[in-house]
């Protein structure tokens, strides 16, 4: 599938006399299921997206995995041209004019206390619910009159798994629940997550900020275009 991807790109767009660039660096954060830092990145759906599509247009193209603190860091400081995955509601960076994918906001739940349509918002009433220090919460989510508990230790995730395995809290807040809720991830075993279906978020790459004009003109271009030809969500299910 990479190569029918390659071909696409090549066809109509990036063989047509373009003359490379040199080299691109490129920070990657875990953001599973699409990036897993569990095994080789080299696996993982959006590096193999984002890679055929700087080929096309760079020579060499450098990956290099960080925290998400120390992406930012890296990002700022120009060491690092590109970074992704990254959610630029949370963060406020430059960033290329298409998502690379969206995600949906949801709650994860013991699998015993599951409820999986949130559409309907009067049965989270009163629920205890955590929510990592920082998040935007969804308006409507937030009118439900749910209870919020503010999660503010250094590993969130693992704090929240805590309270509500122990019953502190009924359920918490996730920005991307798949990263969660997946088959690739052992808290599946335990958590149930769904969405709130309506409110899909945009994540993109991120550019640093002292980029030239006419680079980020020739980045943009190129990712636009690949996603008009095939999006990402179309590879990744492609590729399962």
């Amino acid at each position: 599938m990479r190569t029918k991807l390659h071909i696409y790109l090549c066809l109509s767009f990036f063989c047509s006399g373009i003359i490379k660039a040199d080299t691109i660096k490129v920070g990657v954060v875990e953001f599973p299921p699409h990036i897993n830092f569990s095994e080789s990145i080299s696996k993982s759906k959006a590096y193999q997206y984002v890679d055929d599509i700087l080929k096309g247009i760079y020579s060499k193209v450098v990956f290099k995995t960080y925290s998400k603190e120390q992406a930012l860091i890296e990002l700022d400081s120009g060491t690092i041209d590109l970074l992704f995955p990254v959610d630029v509601s949370e963060e406020k960076l430059r960033h290329l004019s298409k998502p690379l994918l969206y995600v949906v906001p949801g709650l994860c739940f013991k699998k015993k206390n599951f409820i999986p349509v949130l559409s309907a918002l009067h049965r989270l009433k009163e629920l205890n619910v955590g929510v990592a220090i920082g998040t935007q919460v969804l308006p409507e989510f937030k009118r439900t009159g749910v209870n919020l508990k503010i999660l503010t230790e250094d590993d969130t995730l693992r704090q929240a798994v805590e309270l509500l395995m122990s019953g502190n809290i009924d359920a918490f807040y996730h920005t991307s629940p798949m990263q969660i809720y997946n088959l690739e991830n052992p808290l599946s075993k335990k958590l149930a997550c769904s969405k709130f279906h309506g409110y899909p978020s945009g994540i993109y790459l991120a550019v640093k900020k002292n980029m030239r004009d006419e680079t980020y003109q020739m980045i943009d271009k190129a990712f636009s275009h690949a996603l008009d030809i095939k999006s990402y969500e179309d590879f990744y299910l492609e590729s399962k």
